[in-house]
């Protein structure tokens, strides 16, 4: 690539002054219009360069920054590796690309995120000048369960500022390493002096990095989840926008520095709202002044905390507006309440289902970003997030009470590839368009129009070919370069395919009407009950080997939890009247009927992994039971839950204490404890026996 004769003469500019001289060294040696613009406005004075800033890698130059292009940064010559453990007191831009499997640790923003005390570390980083780029690893990719090669959903408990955390694995924190240091460098010396000295530096930069991301088109923009997603994409930034920004940045328009406290908030209790081990995983997750985070593993109808922001720090002499958005999630489960002017802020928040993100992850928390704008700049938000265990579901009942909760839920994946260019998308095309006597074909033939079968065949008829010709050189050694440009140029076209409306007249897409089919057959709650013969057939000849035990399995858990039961006939039946299922009950029902599609309806074009819903085991025990809540018919007080396990029934009062002779008996305290097969259990503690004054 040809050197642009502006960088080159720049260039030579600074090396002929002499490199024992560090204020003549340029700030980078790279060639491209951002290097362009730095170099100039550093040797005209107007921006700061790199000379007070430390760049620092702690994954044993796993994926280093090539630090010869950055000639004024300074780098800290030990050898630490891992997540950083102590704050430098110099500022301090770095990355580590380090990681473990979703399953073991995770990556290392979320080692932190699970731990209070990490938490809190991540804050004093953030308010030092110290600002580190992890990738994400497994932590926030498309999938369920890691069925397939595909990824967990979104496994990050909270989302918070004081990190960046790129999309992938080692190596893509390097675009956001040099952009940051871009943008350091072009601070004008006055600000970046200031920022320092304020330990305003890191904060600025997530500022300056959010507002400039590509997702953000409009002004209002930035006050959505589209600036402040928990992961970014190193194909979204835009380098020289957040220099141009830093560099037009006076210490008139450094931006505030929302400070938030917790005034008061609803208070939990093990053993009567939340059930865990007698050292709980803590449901406080995190408690910074940037950073607030809980686990809503409570039985509440609603949690409400109310935030302070008096000590909101302003450079500008200007009144400061506040204000708070929801980032991610269910608006229909938030409430934010304010006052103008005010310095408090009441939050309301339900638990909620999953949401599935714009990228198409499934997640399962809430953000709350709080900002604060002086009339100059907007700031970075302090972000209050609100996680649900994975593996929970909770139901309401018409009054907005919680009616049930169930502990140890179904993986909700369909099973879908979770790529869009994934080759087996045109076998799912050609499964959902046949013609047929079977079960398959007669489902598909009560959900799909005609029009619409016919409509996945055409575009299965136009992928064809495509899999065919790369099939055909596949696996010749001599025609690799070839086989790779039919890979790519088929899994374009199965994209493009996907997207595409599946007829003329259809609103829906191809990929919508195959999730519509897949969601319809899902949702009839009877469907083993009214075809039990056919499908246990199928399952027996299913390709996949442990149909027959995935099936047993998932009716196996919803027969030990009252939802069906097993006649001595064999036949299943549900245990109460079809008409009178509950929510759960037939959220439960959907979990089984997945089974059936991934094992046994479409088992040779659905990848799903039957296992319950993935939770890391540092923030739940697993425990196999639903509760039923039970309320005054009068009044509408609690009166206390039923609990279904082990194909018994358990009643509990209001304070989570243990009725052995029903809902009208004597209450006896409880205890959690874990038994053999790691499993969250009970069992009724004896009252101690009341010790009496003897008299003489």
């Amino acid at each position: 690539m040809l050197t642009p004769p502006t960088a080159c003469l720049s260039l030579l500019a600074f090396l002929t002054l002499g490199l024992a001289d560090v204020a003549a060294q340029p700030v980078t040696t790279r060639t491209d219009s951002v290097a362009v613009l730095l170099n100039d406005w550093f040797a005209n004075g107007t921006a700061a360069g790199l000379q007070a800033i430390m760049y620092e890698n702690r994954d044993g130059q796993h994926s280093p920054l090539n630090t010869a292009e950055y000639p004024q940064l300074q780098v800290f010559k030990g050898n630490e590796k891992g997540a950083a453990t102590q704050v430098r007191p110099q500022p301090t831009l770095g990355n580590c690309s380090m990681a473990s499997a979703a399953t073991q640790l995770g990556c290392l923003p979320r080692i932190y995120m699970m731990d209070p005390g990490g938490n809190r570390f991540l804050a004093q980083q953030y308010l030092s000048n110290n600002l580190f780029i992890y990738p994400e690893h497994q932590d926030y990719d498309i999938g369920g369960n890691g069925a397939d090669g595909g990824g967990y959903g979104d496994l990050l408990p909270l989302n918070s500022p004081c990190l960046l955390i790129s999309q992938g694995s080692s190596f893509t924190d390097q675009p956001f390493l040099k952009a940051l240091l871009s943008t350091t460098a072009a601070f004008p010396p006055e600000t970046q002096k200031l920022l320092i000295e304020k330990r305003l530096l890191a904060p600025t930069l997530q500022a300056i990095f959010r507002r400039s991301n590509r997702m953000v088109q409009t002004a209002e923009d930035y006050f959505t989840g589209k600036a402040h997603p928990p992961v970014f994409d190193g194909a979204q930034i835009d380098e020289e926008k957040m220099v141009r920004t830093a560099h037009d940045m006076t210490p008139a328009k450094i931006p505030p520095l929302v400070l938030l406290r917790v005034i008061e908030e609803s208070k939990i209790e093990p053993g009567k709202n939340f059930f865990e081990l007698a050292s709980p995983h803590p449901w406080q997750l995190s408690d910074t002044p940037v950073s607030i985070a809980r686990i809503l593993r409570g039985n509440e109808d609603e949690h409400v905390m109310l935030v302070g922001f008096e000590k909101t720090m302003n450079l500008v002499k200007a009144p400061l507006q506040m204000r708070g958005a929801v980032l991610q999630g269910d608006t229909r489960f938030v409430r934010i309440e304010s006052q103008p002017g005010g310095d408090v802020m009441r939050l309301r928040i339900r638990w909620a289902p999953p949401v599935m993100t714009a990228t198409g992850l499934r997640s399962h928390r809430i953000d709350i970003g709080v900002f604060a704008d002086n009339g100059s700049s907007a700031s970075t938000p302090a972000i209050i997030s609100f996680y649900m265990l994975p593996n929970e579901m909770h139901f309401y009942d018409e009054k907005g009470r919680v009616s049930e909760i169930h502990y140890q839920t179904h993986n909700p994946d369909y099973g879908l590839p979770a790529a869009d260019t994934d080759l087996r998308w045109v076998k799912v095309l050609l499964a959902f368009s046949m013609k047929d006597t079977n079960l398959r074909s007669r489902l598909l033939d009560q959900i799909l129009t005609p029009e619409e079968r016919a409509g996945l065949q055409q575009h299965y008829l136009v992928l064809k070919p495509l899999l065919e010709a790369h099939a055909a050189v596949e696996n010749n050694a001599q025609r690799k370069e070839q086989a790779a440009k039919l890979r790519s140029k088929l899994g374009e076209a199965i994209s493009g395919a996907l997207k595409k409306k599946v007829t003329e007249k259809s609103e829906l897409s191809v990929r919508d009407t195959i999730e519509k089919v897949l969601n319809a057959i899902a949702s009839f709650h009877l469907l083993y009950l009214g075809s039990q013969r056919e499908l246990d057939a199928l399952a027996a000849a299913s390709p996949k080997s442990t149909a027959i035990a995935d099936v047993r399995a998932e009716l196996h858990r919803l027969i030990l939890q009252g939802v069906l039961v097993e006649q001595a006939s064999g036949q299943i039946d549900t245990m109460s009247p079809p008409e009178k299922l509950s929510l759960g009950e037939r959220y439960m029902l959907r979990g089984l009927n997945l089974t059936l599609l991934s094992q046994v309806i479409f088992p040779d074009v659905l990848e799903r992994s039957t296992a319950p819903a993935y939770v890391s085991p540092r923030l739940t025990t697993p425990k196999q039971w639903r509760d039923v809540y039970r309320y005054d018919p009068a009044s509408g007080a609690l009166q206390g839950w039923i609990r279904y396990a082990d194909s018994r029934i358990a009643n509990f009062d209001a304070e989570g204490r243990l009725l052995p002779d029903g809902p009208q008996g004597k209450s006896v305290p409880v205890l959690y404890l874990m038994n053999e097969k790691g499993l969250l259990t009970w069992r009724a503690q004896a009252e101690p026996t009341p010790v009496s004054s003897s008299t003489k």
